[in-house]
């Protein structure tokens, strides 16, 4: 039995056979070295490997934020230069084809200028969170030269603009190469950026304000507008987080006056507090020990306040 079961291995190995399990399939993930047509990667000296799913540059743009999350930047680039060199091309004549950004309800039709401009401004960020700065400059540069018609679609229902997160990205490496302090915009929520300008408020860093305001107005303020023409009260306690865009504008508008207020520049405070009174007058902020309060009351108190004693 033992030369039998030899022998039978012997002809095995002759004929180039293997002995495969039929309970291990094959798996579909494969190194680096095998990649080329397949969907799947490895280019790391690890061995860790990389799945491109369906190779839709609408799949690679998710992975490559997915690993940015995760910091995995290795992933970043794996994907994101992937979807470069798939959609590239397609992406250069999107864009040489538009004098602006796509018309409302026309933006998916420029699927590969929105993920290959997209995967650019991860590769930027991913670099940057690496100190790699020259590398984020490249990449940013990018979006900002090459895919500036992009739009990237945010879950919470908008498409917003790369190549202007880029200009912001490219504007705060300069402050803290610069010497300056270094402020992140994080994921660019109106409710992120007004926290992190009440963080700067009391931290007396007036800088700091300026900057978390001036972006959470710059691209909140029409959809602020928009709520606020919609009211002719201020919305109810359980209601009030509907108006998220009015309340914090409004807010950051407030947190700009007690900057400006504290720094001396009463004209500057205000108009901030006036834009608050005039423009967004049913804005709520939420105060953590569980009541909303009212920025355009305390506005007009502010505003009163100055001209008695600065008469501005």
């Amino acid at each position: 039995m033992k030369n039998l079961f030899l022998a039978i291995l012997v002809i095995c190995v002759f004929f180039g056979f293997s002995i495969v399990s039929a309970e291990q399939p094959a798996k579909a993930v494969v190194p680096a070295v095998a990649a080329g047509p397949a969907a799947t990667a490895n280019p790391s000296e690890g061995g860790k490997q990389y799945n491109f799913g369906d190779m839709t540059s609408s799949t690679l743009a998710s992975k490559a934020w997915d690993a940015l999350r995760s910091k995995d930047y290795e992933g970043v680039n794996v994907y994101a230069n992937k979807c470069s060199e798939l959609y590239k091309a397609k992406a250069m004549v999107m864009q040489s084809s538009l004098t602006d950004f796509p018309a409302a309800s026309h933006e998916v039709e420029y699927w590969a200028l929105n993920d290959v401009g997209t995967c650019y401004y991860v590769k930027g960020m991913a670099a940057k969170e690496q100190g790699k700065l020259e590398e984020a400059k490249e990449a940013f540069n990018a979006v900002i030269n090459d895919f500036s018609y992009s739009l990237c679609w945010d879950p919470q229902g908008w498409f917003w603009k790369p190549a202007q997160g880029a200009k912001d990205q490219m504007k705060l490496m300069e402050l803290k190469q610069g010497g300056g302090k270094e402020y992140d915009f994080g994921d660019y929520t109106s409710a992120t950026l007004t926290t992190n300008a009440w963080g700067c408020l009391d931290k007396k860093d007036y800088a700091g304000v300026e900057i978390y305001t001036k972006k959470c107005i710059d691209m909140y303020e029409p959809e602020a507008m928009k709520q606020q023409g919609n009211l002719t009260d201020f919305l109810p306690k359980e209601q009030a987080f509907n108006a998220w865009a009015l309340n914090d504008v409004g807010t950051c508008y407030f947190i700009l006056g007690e900057a400006m207020l504290s720094d001396g520049k009463y004209k500057e405070a205000k108009e901030a507090y006036s834009k608050i009174v005039d423009k967004l007058g049913f804005a709520q902020c939420w105060d953590p020990r569980g009541w909303f309060w009212k920025p355009a009351v305390a506005a007009r108190g502010k505003i009163n306040k100055i001209i008695a004693e600065h008469g501005v």
